[in-house]
């Protein structure tokens, strides 16, 4: 948070009343990141969510792509790195990670003027929205040091999940948590009782009568060491004919694997991600399914965050927008995208790079441009094709098709 920390420091003093209702963030305490079930299906969320890849794009009125900005400036600092100490998929892969654990992820744009310099991800245990003297609304929140620091509202970039109750946040990730107690209890369960069983070989009966309990005690002790010695130097121990040993078979004791399955289960289930995706073993349907229920939504929450932040209301109405797109068919098989690449070997639709991208082969210069069959001509024109354009030579182009052609006879 050093980074941009002065800054942060002089806003506080401006701060003024409280925004809204319940504007306070959901609490956070860390407990589901460090289970190793929730840490796996978060890993398996954001490592695949951050292979999206950030575009600036120009819509036209109906909401169609007219113009791709290949140089924005934004677009390219949230790919490539955002930040002095981040690339830009562990950018992403943090902020969509935060969005999992937290239920709501916040990062700060950091400006030259009306130019975006760099982004940072906003670590904290708890925030809320403030009214700014003088206009505008902050976030005030607590980093993980304890400090309280401040940011305005206007250049933060906010993600949420559950967005229900709660006015400022998410609603948090509070109905896993029995479920993540019941898993924690069964392992501390079975490590408690797999020590006891590795410890506690068996009983030995003293017949001698009335033994003073000191006495008791040396008498373990001293049978104690035998066992030591015995396991060190060949494994028998000597009993006298006062003393009788007992084995003990203490079996280490947990839930069952159904009852496992079924915790397990209910985390996959809260995640939106099943145990054959964290596995990295679906089906290219299980694998698309997962990507269009899961993935998609994030990348499209996160698309718009940007946007809101990044364009103004000009820039927003003249059809400005961030998206988030991948452009290899994440978990397609290669029969599928094979046929892909028949279909569309002479529409067009893929320039040469991204048909070389989708079998995972390397780019190559000037293979940006589409190419497409003589034997495909717009719809418009295509009488002037069939003629070779005799009827309509020097005439002007007004956009409407031409005559039919007349037929012989």
């Amino acid at each position: 948070m050093g980074l941009f920390s002065n800054f942060m420091k002089s806003l506080r003093g401006k701060l003024g009343g409280y925004f809204g209702f319940q504007s306070r963030s959901a609490p956070f305490d860390r407990e589901a990141w460090y289970h190793d079930t929730f840490r796996a299906t978060v890993d398996a969320i954001a490592s695949h969510g951050a292979k999206g890849r950030f575009q600036a794009v120009v819509l036209n009125e109906d909401g169609r792509i007219k113009k791709v900005l290949r140089n924005d400036k934004m677009a390219r600092l949230l790919n490539e790195k955002p930040n002095e100490i981040m690339t830009g998929t562990e950018f992403k892969y943090r902020m969509i990670a935060n969005l999992e654990t937290k239920t709501t992820a916040v990062a700060y744009i950091a400006w030259d003027g009306s130019v975006p310099r760099a982004v940072y991800p906003v670590d904290y245990t708890s925030y809320e929205f403030k009214k700014v003297i003088g206009g505008g609304y902050a976030i005030e929140f607590i980093d993980y040091e304890g400090e309280t620091r401040a940011l305005p509202l206007e250049c933060c970039i906010i993600m949420r999940k559950f967005y229900n109750d709660r006015l400022a946040s998410g609603d948090g990730n509070q109905p896993i948590y029995k479920v993540l107690d019941m898993s924690k209890a069964s392992d501390d369960g079975f490590v408690e009782s797999l020590n006891v069983s590795n410890k506690v070989r068996g009983l030995v009966k003293q017949k001698r009568a009335m033994l003073d309990p000191e006495d008791v005690k040396k008498s373990q002790d001293a049978f104690a060491e035998r066992m030591k010695k015995a396991a060190q130097e060949g494994g028998i121990v000597a009993v006298d004919s006062m003393e009788d040993f007992m084995p003990l078979g203490i079996t280490p004791n947990a839930a069952n694997a159904a009852q496992m399955r079924e915790i397990n289960n209910r985390i996959y289930t809260y995640l939106r991600t099943s145990e054959r995706i964290v596995q990295n073993t679906y089906s290219e349907q299980e694998g698309m399914s997962w990507m269009e229920g899961k993935i998609e939504p994030i990348w499209n929450m996160f698309a718009e965050a940007v946007s809101a932040v990044y364009f103004t209301k000009h820039e927003v109405e003249c059809g400005n927008k961030i998206i988030m797109t991948h452009p290899i068919v994440t978990g397609m098989s290669v029969n599928s995208i094979v046929q892909i690449l028949n279909v569309t070997k002479e529409t067009g639709e893929l320039t040469k790079n991204e048909r070389r991208e989708l079998l995972g082969y390397s780019p190559v210069e000037d293979g940006d441009t589409s190419q497409i069959s003589l034997n495909f001509v717009e719809s418009d024109n295509q009488n002037n094709y069939q003629n070779g354009g005799e009827e309509n030579e020097g005439k002007e182009d007004n956009g409407e098709s031409a005559e039919p052609a007349k037929q012989n006879g």
